[in-house]
């Protein structure tokens, strides 16, 4: 029988902190999703190393990732997945890609967050804010040919008909968009820098202005550019499925997670100008979110 002296109340023994490096870009909307992640993976149950893949140190943070055991890391953004892909050897989870396909390489636990919104939650609002709205034109390159059955099955349920073209460059793009517009009352552009380039945007948005066709676009940054309405995820909402997936992840449970996990919120943006030259009104903040279920 062990004395009364020697017998110890159970001391609770303190979880180990899970190790997560955090790759991305700085700028173009990814600092802000990082910002909210951060939130979500507080430093008593995370380690993070964040990683800034245009900054001085990131190679030698990655070389001192390189063989870390436990490690997941998840990048932000298409140039920081490619690197956490070729250099580190961990699972990991990505985000704000839409052209994601090159990184699911086979026998590799690489899984992803959606880079847009639900498309049935951007339809159905862009057709509350514009009731006249009947006939969209969808324009997708040979990689996202799957998008066109989703958006088709979105535009039903909002009493929208889709007409749609495959293009394989940017210029394709505007004649094929050209050809269209007098077909539709609205084109519902995709965040595709494959089929898009900035020179083409701002040609194919003057075209649409200037031809009475209302354009619903992937970034508020283009609003600026003569496009109608903006529907774009928002930071908190990416981060937040992120994080869901991240657990996942860390109980190995990667294999029973789809390539993609959808995300559940949108942030809709009026171009205040636009939306009165085709007399359609708006709320008095020009913005709002809009909220679906979580998968």
């Amino acid at each position: 029988m062990p004395r009364a002296a020697d017998v110890r109340p159970d001391v609770p023994i303190a979880p180990q902190r899970r190790e997560v490096a955090v790759l991305f870009k700085n700028g173009a909307g990814y600092t802000e999703v990082v910002t909210q992640l951060r939130k979500l993976l507080p430093i008593e149950t995370f380690q993070l190393t964040l990683i800034d893949v245009e900054a001085e140190n990131s190679q030698r943070l990655l070389d001192s990732l390189r063989r870390r055991p436990g490690l997941v890391a998840v990048a932000v953004g298409l140039p920081a997945a490619r690197i956490a892909r070729d250099q580190l050897n961990a699972p990991i989870l990505f985000a704000q890609v839409f052209n994601y396909q090159e990184l699911l390489v086979k026998g590799k636990a690489i899984r992803g967050v959606m880079a847009m919104p639900p498309l049935d939650l951007q339809v159905q609002d862009w057709k509350k804010f514009d009731p006249k709205l009947r006939r969209v034109g969808l324009i997708v390159s040979e990689r996202h040919i799957d998008l066109i059955a989703q958006a088709e099955r979105a535009a039903d349920s909002a009493a929208i008909t889709v007409k749609y073209e495959v293009s394989d460059s940017d210029r394709q793009t505007l004649y094929l968009f050209k050809r269209l517009a007098p077909q539709i009352d609205g084109l519902w552009l995709l965040p595709d820098d494959r089929i898009l380039s900035p020179a083409v945007l701002r040609e194919l948005l003057s075209y649409a202005a200037s031809h009475g066709v209302r354009v619903c676009v992937f970034s508020d940054a283009l609003l600026q550019w003569g496009a109608l309405m903006s529907a774009s995820p928002t930071p908190e909402d990416i981060a937040r499925t992120m994080r869901r997936v991240l657990e996942d992840m860390m109980a190995d449970r990667t294999n029973a997670l789809p390539p993609l996990t959808p995300l559940s919120e949108i942030v809709v943006r009026i171009n205040a100008q636009v939306a009165g030259r085709f007399g359609l009104s708006f709320p008095p903040s020009a913005s709002w979110v809009v909220r679906g279920e979580r998968p």
